[in-house]
């Protein structure tokens, strides 16, 4: 049985957290919806917002068909801020204070991860995934650099709330999250949340346009992929859409949000929104980038399917592939970005080598009565030789080019590292190869 905490499970459990801890009981069951079917998970630990806390926080772990939980794959996810509406101590305080930095809120989340750790470690099981919210989502950033590392376990954050959080991590922390972007992933929607002066710099941003809505995204989860089709559909730009795909999402965007001029062009209004796409996320993916992340997905599913948990070559193998589709997405892109800078380079260079025989010929022209040597001293006392007007100018732009040409070898390079890793784990782990053929 699969039981890998996806991201779909983390929104679906953050939207279901308020409501599960005031009515299911520890060591009770709940379920959530996911991928279509009611899925059932066992309520290991959880914190309801009371007179004196704004905490509202569940850790839970997947119930197998035959009743035994997976203590293996626990999550622990935390709730937004409470509203004036909402049982508990109001959030607004310690949400204002967010923007300015660390919630007061997180040191309640640390108390309630710790607590599950001490739960889960008597069942000799652990935590795999952490996740928050608005306010308890930007506290997530400290939550991944001081914890993430030494538990063990991958953080999520969905629309974050909260200002100068990489100034709340030390020096090493920020050096870690820096080079290891992916620790901490950051689903960000153009949401009133912005106004917290959250940045959009630190871990591995998914920045979502044209929601408007502040949220966790959870009906646009399918395991842990976004339904790219289904953003679209909503009228929402996401990462890695394909070329149709940002056009019927803009196309679906004018349509709910124009402001009726008669005199508007539709299809020039739907082309500025798809230079909003292209300013923000570069380039379109390809069709072939799409249908390599369904495999890697039916992949990590199959190799799941068998119960227990990923084997270490198996997470290794999953995550060579994951890094070899980004690779060589990003060279698609690089190749795409600068097809144009190769040909401007190259026209320079000729336009350099033509120009100097343009100022021969018209020289000899106007020089007619002099000799060659004499129009050749001419030119060179205004600065006109060969060197100045071919070979410097080219070199220049030579050296440009030679430089894009060393990325594109260096993606290549890196591609068939990243094979030969793939290839070798496979070779040594018969097992892995039984499950991988036929896929």
């Amino acid at each position: 049985m699969n039981n890998e905490i996806t991201t779909e499970i983390l929104a679906n459990a953050i939207d279901a957290t308020k409501k599960s801890v005031k009515i299911v009981s520890v060591e009770k069951t709940l379920k959530l919806e996911i991928e279509g079917q009611k899925k059932e998970f066992k309520l290991v630990n959880k914190a309801a917002s009371s007179n004196i806390s704004q905490l509202n926080a569940m850790a839970i772990a997947p119930v197998n068909s035959d009743g035994t939980v997976d203590y293996n794959n626990c999550a622990v996810v935390y709730a937004g801020t409470n509203t004036w509406g909402e049982t508990g101590r109001n959030g607004a305080l310690t949400a204002v204070g967010a923007i300015d930095g660390l919630s007061s809120e997180y040191y309640d989340a640390v108390d309630f991860l710790k607590a599950t750790q001490g739960k889960l470690t008597k069942k000799n099981g652990k935590i795999t995934d952490v996740a928050g919210f608005s306010q308890s989502g930007g506290y997530m950033m400290k939550m991944a650099a001081k914890y993430g590392q030494a538990i063990g376990f991958k953080t999520t954050s969905f629309d974050d709330w909260g200002g100068s959080q990489f100034s709340t991590l030390s020096k090493p922390q920020q050096t870690r999250l820096i080079a290891n972007p992916a620790m901490l992933t950051r689903y960000q929607n153009d949401s009133w949340a912005d106004l917290s002066r959250r940045d959009h710099k630190y871990g591995n941003i998914q920045g979502i346009i044209g929601i408007g809505d502040h949220n966790a995204l959870s009906k646009y989860f399918t395991g842990n992929v976004l339904d790219l089709d289904s953003l679209a559909k909503d009228g929402i730009f996401a990462p890695n859409m394909t070329k149709k795909q940002v056009e019927r999402a803009a196309k679906n965007w004018i349509k709910k949000n124009r402001n009726w001029d008669p005199f508007a062009n539709p299809d020039a209004e739907i082309a500025e929104r798809i230079k909003t796409y292209l300013s923000r996320y570069g380039t379109y993916a390809t069709k072939t980038y799409g249908l390599q992340m369904k495999r890697l997905n039916q992949l990590r599913s199959h190799l799941l399917a068998s119960g227990g948990g990923l084997s270490a070559n198996g997470k290794i193998y999953l995550d060579s592939e994951a890094a070899r589709i980004i690779v060589e997405k990003a060279a698609t892109d690089f190749e795409i970005a600068t097809e144009s800078i190769l040909k401007v380079y190259q026209k320079d260079i000729r336009h350099a080598q033509d120009l100097w025989q343009d100022t021969l010929t018209e020289s000899r022209w106007m020089g007619s009565l002099l000799e060659e040597w004499e129009i050749m001293a001419c030119l060179r006392d205004m600065g006109a030789t060969p060197y100045t007007i071919v070979t410097l100018p080219c070199q220049k732009y030579q050296a440009k080019i030679d430089k894009i040409t060393n990325m594109a070898y260096n993606f290549n390079a890196l591609t068939n590292k990243i094979n030969a890793k793939i290839t070798d784990i496979v070779a040594r782990d018969s097992e892995l190869a039984q499950q991988l053929r036929g896929i």
